[in-house]
């Protein structure tokens, strides 16, 4: 596409792809609460960790806090094994969003505040949690090419062994680089991004030097991420605000890892070119999504890992599903796998009656001021169709939507996942 087909394209833009996971900043009009600590509200048994950083594994129980960015629970694969926390928003104390890790035949682990691996219910709407702009659900194995990475240098492993040998790989290789955004008061409209080959605390250190010095004023981190220069298929996306309206342009290239800071150069420059705002950059890689709520409403999901394989049942809500080569939007009573790239029907009724979601849903296993939450959940559950649709595919909705250079837009099948 040639820049002035893809200036026009910036400009009329409304929302398409997802502010990416590590964010601060709400870009149209305030800044966004983000939780200062995740409360583990309950853990099964000792099996269930609390992975402090990149070396520090303990007990987890009912009462300890969790850091952003630096903290995990790890639970081991087992019919029993779970553990329950409240997300706590920053400005009021309030419940922010509800998470339930396991149980699961293999190990689930939840880093506060947007990661998701295995079985998790993660339950969240738009403006009172950290992940209104998107829940990044990973497989476990996946670690090696985390796309997010926390500040202070911490690694989101979910055990201190992984996590050492990871460090010693990279530093050994020398192949990974960091990438790091800020944006002033959304009020000035400011932002910068740096790369570094370095550490992510140096290029936060530059992007933050350089916004600062544009504006006088304080900048936050927007978003900080990885990427090794080795990987074979990596999208770049830029989402920004527009200086006139409240509507999120977005625009995504397609590469591989030694090509990311030319295509992450290119298109902040465009970017730049018509007076885009509060522009926040992110990485994908092949094996990750990014789930977040379309709309301001209650919104339940749940994640699964299905023999390898990012499973995503919608239970309350409609979300819309990021990766590296499609958008869609999935409503609730639907099911979106990554490998097979489609949607098809969940047994609503089989889901709601399981173990897993009949404890996620029983108000005893939450503090009191959940309540009223989780009774927006029970009474917003899916319901099971009396009969599967007759698209000639069994209920199942096969989708294509090459992102590729030339780009994003939201998904166009009509009536996918509508009620």
């Amino acid at each position: 596409m040639s820049n002035t087909n893809y200036l026009n394209w910036l400009k009329t833009a409304k929302t398409v792809v997802l502010i990416p996971l590590y964010i601060f900043v709400n870009c149209t009009t305030s800044y966004a609460q983000v939780p200062e600590t995740a409360v583990i509200n309950y853990a099964s048994d000792r099996g269930v960790r609390l992975v402090r950083g990149a070396t520090d594994s303990v007990r987890a129980e009912p009462g300890q806090r969790m850091q952003k960015y630096k903290d995990a629970v790890e639970i081991p694969g087992s019919k029993k094994s779970l553990s329950r926390l409240s997300l706590r928003n920053r400005m009021d104390g309030q419940i922010g969003g509800l998470v339930q890790a396991g149980p699961a035949s293999v190990t689930s682990a939840y880093t506060f505040p947007c990661k998701a691996s295995t079985s998790v219910l993660y339950g969240w709407r738009q403006g009172s949690s950290p992940c209104s702009d998107g829940l990044w659900v990973v497989p476990l194995v996946s670690q090696s090419h985390s796309s997010k990475v926390p500040p202070s240098g911490f690694k989101n492993t979910y055990s201190a062994t992984a996590s050492k040998n990871l460090l010693q790989a990279q530093a050994s290789t020398d192949l990974v680089r960091y990438y790091c955004s800020t944006a002033a008061n959304p009020k000035m409209g400011q932002w910068m991004t740096s790369t570094s080959s370095l550490s992510p605390e140096a290029a936060c250190q530059e992007a933050t030097q350089k916004c600062e010095a544009s504006t006088g004023g304080k900048c936050l981190v927007a978003s900080l991420g990885e990427w090794n220069v080795n990987d074979p298929d990596l999208v770049v996306s830029m989402q920004c605000a527009s200086n006139k309206t409240t509507e999120i342009s977005a625009r995504t290239r397609q590469g591989n890892g030694s090509v990311i800071d030319k295509l992450l150069l290119e298109i902040e420059q465009m970017s730049l070119s018509v007076n885009a705002i509060n522009c926040v950059p992110s990485i994908y890689h092949p094996n990750e999504l990014i789930v977040s709520p379309v709309k301001d409403e209650l919104t339940l999901i749940q994640t699964n890992n299905v023999n390898g394989n990012l499973e995503i049942n919608v239970l309350v809500g409609t979300v819309n599903i990021v990766s590296v080569k499609r958008l869609v939007k999935v409503s609730k009573g639907f099911s979106y796998r990554l490998r097979e790239n489609d949607i098809s029907r969940i047994d609503c009724d089989n889901i709601l009656q399981s173990q897993p979601v009949q404890e996620f849903l029983n108000t005893a296993n939450w503090p009191q001021d959940a309540a009223e939450q989780l009774q927006g959940y029970r009474s917003g559950f899916c319901k099971s169709p009396e009969r599967r649709p007759d698209n000639g595919n069994g209920g199942r909705i096969r989708i294509n939507i090459p992102f590729g250079g030339g780009g994003g837009g939201e998904e166009p099948t009509p009536g996918v996942g509508d009620e």
